[in-house]
């Protein structure tokens, strides 16, 4: 039996759960094309950028403007903006309302490269056809609804959309790293442009999750074969370091500083003041946040639907945060206890010679840095643990590749269930009560969806 025939089968989920994510995105195929909370400001960047102006629209960015010696800026990556530009030339009448489309496409991407980590990994494991069909199919499952993924898609304001494409593009840079582990000839070439692609991919979306594949690129160039390695080493590099020369000159037109933006120029005078005085990230703050953010806090029981309350609470330290609040609705063990199961097990054996190799020590070191610099940040919010589930994704693929007991499976498949279960309650509960930024036409859906308001009394503006 060849190696490729002991990989578990995981295309007909993956393409039954991107049906379900688009059902999801977009309120049951009711509103694809919806103006989010500043989602047009993508589509202004996008003209400005065409013009060769790093600029946006004061009034498309409003209260998140930076206003840099009287011109307005945005802090956002430019990749969604890139995205628009086709977009708007083949429908303009769609300008302003194409976050639905981008943050599902974001989406697939990001389950279709969770997919593809999980046969590399689950290739090799000494465990049995069944097993792997099982084990690959309920984190595949996992991954759809037990993880931030849902929520992001969930709300795609110009915050969500954001992290949504750098997750998709770093999990998509890892399965191409990977990949080039095992592959040789034309196709190892390839994986290496597939990785240069998506490296650059997650830095011109949100430099948190591009800056640690940055890292992870000359590693990879160093483990190269001798043949071909100058070319091997071109497809590497070049698109990568293309994005990167952009975004740093990017940063310097918008900024006058290659290293991005600093908050003395935002419109939000709380944040603005409390960045000068306590910086925008402070290592005192890592205890704190990874309390909050794997805390085993639950969210309120109610008696109508969806059954769980998901709220703010307040922050354990309010001193350290810009805000006394936190808006990490669900932790992570909640979220995902499934994935932190096997990311422990994993980082166990990220330390033994014969579990784990170089590469993947480095790779990790360096998705700890993103892990660690989420938080220091000065702010709590749902959408950044987006930011923790790379190293906690490699983590799991370590462990996965070693097998792992059958109690330690049996576990994590009734993990995914449960994951599933209380991800989906407590996101939608948060997406129809508490979250500002969903519009009221879709909260509206929602609410006649959980029976508290009957269709004809509905009126969606």
């Amino acid at each position: 039996m060849t190696e490729e025939k002991r990989a578990p089968c995981l295309l007909p989920l993956t393409v039954g759960l991107s049906v379900l994510l688009w059902v999801f995105t977009t309120t049951g195929g009711r509103q694809i094309l919806i103006k989010e909370a500043l989602g047009d400001a993508y589509d202004s960047q996008a003209e400005h950028l065409l013009r060769g102006d790093p600029g946006v629209d004061g009034e498309a960015i409003r209260y998140e403007v930076l206003v840099v010696k009287g011109k307005s800026r945005m802090y956002f990556g430019p990749f969604p903006a890139f995205l628009r530009i086709p977009l708007n030339l083949i429908y303009p009448a769609g300008r302003g309302r194409w976050s639905r489309v981008s943050g599902f496409c974001a989406g697939v991407i990001a389950l279709f490269a969770f997919a593809g980590l999980l046969r590399e990994s689950l290739r090799s494991a000494p465990l049995s056809a069944r097993a792997r069909s099982w084990l690959g199919n309920a984190c595949l499952a996992g991954f759809a609804l037990g993880s931030p993924l849902l929520f992001l898609l969930g709300n795609l304001s110009i915050y969500n959309e954001a992290v949504a494409w750098g997750l998709a593009w770093s999990l998509a840079a890892l399965f191409f790293a990977y990949r080039s582990r095992t592959v040789q000839g034309v196709n190892l070439t390839g994986s290496l442009l597939g990785f240069s692609f998506c490296a650059e991919g997650a830095l011109l979306s949100r430099v948190t999750f591009g800056a640690p594949l940055v890292l992870i690129a000359p590693l990879l160039a160093l483990r190269l074969p001798p043949e071909q390695r100058v070319v091997r080493v071109a497809a590497l590099f070049l698109p990568l370091a293309t994005g990167l020369a952009f975004y740093l000159l990017l940063n310097y037109a918008k900024f006058g500083t290659l290293l991005g933006m600093t908050y003395d120029y935002y419109v939000n005078p709380v944040h603005r003041e409390f960045a000068r005085q306590h910086g925008i990230f402070n290592l005192l703050r890592v205890p704190s946040s990874f309390a909050d953010y794997f805390s085993l806090r639950f969210p309120s029981l109610q008696t109508a639907p969806p059954f769980l309350r998901a709220d703010r609470h307040a922050a354990a330290h309010p001193a350290l945060y810009s805000l006394p609040i936190s808006e990490v609705f669900l932790s992570v063990p909640w979220c995902s206890g499934w994935l932190l199961l096997g990311a422990v097990c994993g980082l166990v054996l990220l330390f033994q010679t014969d579990r784990a190799d170089g590469i993947e020590r480095w790779t990790a070191a360096a998705l700890l840095v993103q892990f660690m610099g989420i938080l220091s940040y000065f702010a709590l919010a749902q959408r950044y643990t987006a930011d923790l589930y790379p190293f906690l994704i490699l983590c799991l693929i370590v462990f996965l590749r070693a097998g792992g007991t059958a109690m330690l499976r049996v576990a994590m498949v009734v993990l995914v269930a449960v994951s599933i279960v209380i991800n989906s309650l407590a996101t939608v509960s948060w997406l129809v009560d508490r979250d500002p930024n969903v519009p009221v036409e879709t909260q509206a859906i929602w609410k006649t969806a959980l029976g508290r308001q009957s269709p004809s009394s509905q009126k969606v503006k």
